[in-house]
C-alpha cells in the first residue's frame, strides 16, 4: 500500500501556531529546519508552554523567507527578521540551560499584552536540533486520526482536527495506527524511521479556537491505546527522524 505526505508543517515558536510548508529541509540531526528554534520565557527566563498558557494557541505564525510574523485577533501583527539581532539572553527549558538572541523589546511587549503576563521572546536557533531531549519529527496519520474521531462522536464528543496534536508530517492513506508499526517510511529522496510512539501530554485537549480546555481526546485515547500493543499508554502519533535533504508534501512510500 502506498501512503503520502498530504500536510507539511513546522512550528517556528515553540507552543504557538504552525505554519505549512510545501518543503522542509532536513537538519544533521534528523529534524526540520526552522521548526522551533524561537522560545517563550517568562519573567524567570523560563520556557512556557501551551500547558502553562491555553491561550498561545490563539497566536499565529507566518513564515516568509525574511521574517517572522505573530499574529493574534484584535492585534496589530509582529513582523522580525529571521535573524533578528539582540541581546544574548539565558533560558531554561525542561530544566536544560540554553543560550539564545532576545528578539526585542518590541517582541516582548507583543507577547505580553497579547498573553497577559510579562513574557519574552528568544531565537535559540540550531541549540534547538543539538539537545538530548529533541524528538525530530511528529508524525499523526489520516487513518488514525478518523479512527480516533469515530470514537469520539460514538460517545457524543465532538471530532477534533490533526493540528490539535501539532505533527509536522500528516500521512494520507493507510490503516489505523500503521505508523505505529512501520519501522522505515522510504520516500525516495529522504525517509523517516520510527523513533517511538508519542506519549501525549494534555496539549490537545486545548481548543484551537478559544483555547479552553476539555477532557477529550486525552482520555480517550489513553483508553485506546490499551487496545494496540504497539503503543504505549496514551500514545497517539509517532516521534520519527528524518533523512536526507528534505521532506516535501505529496511524498509517497510503500508499506507492508
Amino acid at each position: 500500500m502506498q501512503v503520502f505526505i498530504r500536510e507539511l508543517w513546522i512550528y517556528p515558536v515553540k507552543s504557538l501556531g504552525g505554519v505549512p510548508v510545501d518543503r522542509a529541509a532536513i537538519t544533521h540531526a534528523g529534524s526540520l529546519a526552522l521548526d522551533r528554534e524561537w522560545i517563550v520565557v517568562d519573567a524567570a527566563d523560563k520556557m512556557v508552554w501551551q500547558g502553562d498558557i491555553p491561550r498561545m494557541t490563539l497566536v499565529r505564525v507566518a513564515l516568509d523567507a525574511d521574517a517572522l510574523t505573530l499574529s493574534m485577533a484584535g492585534m496589530e501583527p509582529l513582523r522580525l527578521p529571521l535573524d533578528h539581532a539582540g541581546a544574548t539572553r539565558d533560558l531554561t527549558m525542561y530544566r536544560r540551560a540554553f543560550r539564545g538572541i532576545d528578539a526585542s523589546e518590541a517582541a516582548a511587549g507583543w507577547l505580553t499584552r497579547a498573553l497577559g503576563q510579562p513574557l519574552r521572546l528568544v531565537r535559540i536557533g540550531r541549540a534547538a536540533h543539538q539537545w538530548d531531549g529533541l524528538n525530530p519529527v511528529h508524525v499523526v496519520t489520516d487513518a488514525s486520526v478518523a479512527a480516533l474521531n469515530q470514537a469520539l462522536l460514538a460517545q457524543g464528543d465532538d471530532a477534533v482536527v490533526p493540528m490539535r496534536f501539532r505533527p509536522n508530517v500528516i500521512l494520507g492513506n493507510g490503516g489505523a495506527f500503521f505508523e505505529e508499526e512501520n519501522a522505515v517510511l522510504d520516500f525516495g529522496a529522504a525517509r523517516l524511521t520510527l523513533r517511538e510512539p508519542c506519549v501525549r501530554c494534555e496539549l490537545p485537549n486545548i481548543s484551537l479556537v478559544d483555547a479552553s480546555r476539555g477532557k477529550q481526546p486525552l482520555k480517550l485515547i489513553g483508553r485506546l491505546s490499551q487496545d494496540r500493543p504497539s503503543a504505549p499508554p496514551a500514545a497517539f502519533g509517532t516521534y520519527c527522524t528524518a533523512a536526507g535533504d528534505a521532506l516535501r508534501a505529496g511524498m509517497t512510500a510503500e508499506i507492508a
